[in-house]
């Protein structure tokens, strides 16, 4: 691993690993998606709709940054835009059969690098880990 890594405070390492991850998922997707198309589409995963501004949030980026990243998976079909009844000017994300799709290629890939971690750090640490994760603690 790399040496800064052992100098870096938790929320920094958290951060590193989420990163890591993300970029992860993205380089064994069989779609040309970059992280943060993939962290959008498996939040829509969750949520089945969400606004520009809610996935904003939710993602930890700006508005303007989401919206590049909506638009590229607008173009390629793995999401579209629907109107939100009694609102003409927003309208929600969802996926579309395609956003689906690639979103189970993605589960698969997020089984595998889980898969990973178990194998080199053990499942009961992996569990506690998402034991910890899940706590309300901030």
């Amino acid at each position: 691993m790399k040496n800064y890594i052992q100098h870096l405070d938790l929320i920094d390492l958290l951060s590193e690993k989420h990163s890591y991850l993300r970029k992860k998922i993205s380089e064994k997707s069989v779609d040309e998606i970059n992280k943060t198309e993939s962290h959008i589409l498996a939040m829509l995963e969750v949520y089945e709709r969400l606004s520009i501004s809610e996935l904003s949030r939710i993602i930890g980026i700006s508005r303007q940054g989401t919206h590049k990243n909506v638009q590229g998976l607008l173009v390629n079909e793995y999401v579209e835009g629907v109107v939100v009844d009694g609102n003409l000017r927003d309208k929600h994300i969802v996926l579309t059969e395609k956003g689906i799709q690639c979103c189970e290629r993605l589960r698969v890939v997020r089984q595998q690098l889980v898969q990973q971690i178990e194998d080199k750090i053990g499942k009961e640490q992996v569990d506690s880990l998402k034991n910890i994760l899940k706590q309300e603690w901030l």
